[in-house]
């Protein structure tokens, strides 16, 4: 097998695990968690989970709140270019990609992870304050630490991604 189709295979993997956490973390409504009350805030909707009740509500005026604009809009252009990449680097690990293909995937996954750290760190800059001024009654839930772990990966694929196609390493 030659490298450069393993290293493009390996950016493939790196990148879909990297793209179904992001939007598992964008679909999900745990990114921070009130457990007293037991609301659920997501940057789409906030639930409310309980015995009696199970209402989620969209469209509230708390999501037209900057930062979350920013976390949004950061977290759906990073995934966005994630899929674009993961679709990159499945045509240069078929051995279609041309003589600049391993430079885009490797960008893309670069640009993608980057934009995904950006959205974690607004949203990690403004909330935890109130994490820290409300005791333990708020804390960080799921979502937002499948959005960090997906920025740390696409970010781990993008060397992969760079290697893809490189005439240094023709076969093992």
């Amino acid at each position: 097998m030659k490298r450069s189709t393993f290293f493009g295979f390996f950016a493939t993997l790196l990148g879909i695990c990297g793209l179904a956490l992001a939007a598992i973390a964008l679909g999900t409504t745990r990114w921070r968690w009130n457990f007293a009350d037991d609301v659920e805030y997501g940057l789409f909707e906030r639930c409310s989970i309980g015995l009696s009740r199970n209402q989620c509500r969209t469209g509230l005026a708390e999501f037209a709140v900057p930062y979350i604009r920013a976390t949004q809009s950061f977290m759906i252009m990073g995934a966005f270019l994630a899929l674009i990449g993961v679709i990159v680097s499945m045509v240069i690990g078929c051995g279609k990609g041309g003589s600049k293909g391993h430079l885009a995937a490797g960008l893309l996954y670069l640009i993608s992870g980057l934009f995904l750290m950006v959205a974690c760190g607004v949203y990690t800059g403004v909330n935890r304050p109130l994490l820290i001024a409300s005791g333990n009654t708020y804390r960080y839930g799921y979502s937002f630490w499948l959005a960090w772990s997906s920025s740390i990966i696409l970010l781990l694929a993008m060397p992969f991604g760079f290697l893809a196609n490189s005439s240094k390493f023709n076969y093992v």
